[in-house]
């Protein structure tokens, strides 16, 4: 009995241990690939008919996401870690709207080409190499925006084209695995909010409008890290 007792005991040690042991490394460096969603909640408003003719209508960019990111973690009473992480993502395609026909209307392509996150990241061990954890804080963004209208009562097609880099919230939720001390592997479900962004002012035949859109957007994301 003495025995088993002095197994049982040594056992918790050693699993405590380990528990502490892997997430000590403290910086870590990762690369990370996934989809993405980026959502454009388009407002056109008629600024010239007396019935206004506007639109709404939203517009989605599917595509991939690939970026880095450098963090640093340390273990916070026992199961508990604190860190923060600064991570740049390149994403691609873009989201598309046209309101009739080619030749009688506008046409608008618009996406998020790349972000930049800044974020708190407690996490909790859910085992002796597996961590929850959350992710909060401010994201940077850069937008391009291409609409193309005829304009005037002879119309020519003209481009009215925007460039613009935003700042908004940042969050995520993810799981981790530690292969070993130095590596591990991760899955992250991510999310962003930029509120709403104003686009070039164009025309439409004779009419004026405004464009802006509530810009946000989804990732999936796996990832490994190495931790040094």
């Amino acid at each position: 009995m003495k025995k088993i007792q002095l197994l049982v005991g040594f056992t918790s040690v050693a699993l405590s241990s380990i528990a502490l042991a892997l997430p000590t490394q403290p910086f870590y460096v990762a690369v990370n690939a996934g989809i993405f969603q980026g959502s454009f909640d388009a407002a056109y408003r008629d600024q010239t008919d007396l019935i206004p003719q506007n639109i709404a209508q939203t517009l989605q960019q599917h595509g991939y996401s690939e970026g880095l990111a450098v963090g640093y973690q340390r273990p916070f009473r026992n199961q508990y870690l604190l860190g923060a992480e600064l991570s740049a993502n390149l994403d691609s395609h873009n989201a598309s709207y046209q309101s009739g026909a080619a030749n009688t209307s506008f046409s608008n392509s618009t996406q998020i080409k790349n972000h930049f996150d800044l974020t708190f990241v407690p996490g909790v061990m859910l085992g002796s190499t597996v961590e929850g954890y959350v992710k909060l804080g401010l994201s940077y963004a850069s937008l391009q925006d291409n609409l193309t209208s005829p304009v005037g009562y002879t119309p020519t097609m003209t481009r009215f084209n925007s460039n613009k880099s935003v700042v908004g919230f940042a969050g995520g939720i993810g799981v981790k695995k530690f292969v070993t001390e130095q590596v591990s592997v991760y899955v992250e479900g991510d999310y962003h909010d930029y509120g709403s962004v104003s686009f070039a002012n164009f025309q439409n035949f004779t009419a004026s409008y405004t464009h802006n859109a509530h810009i946000y957007s989804y990732g999936m994301m796996l990832g490994a890290a190495y931790h040094f």
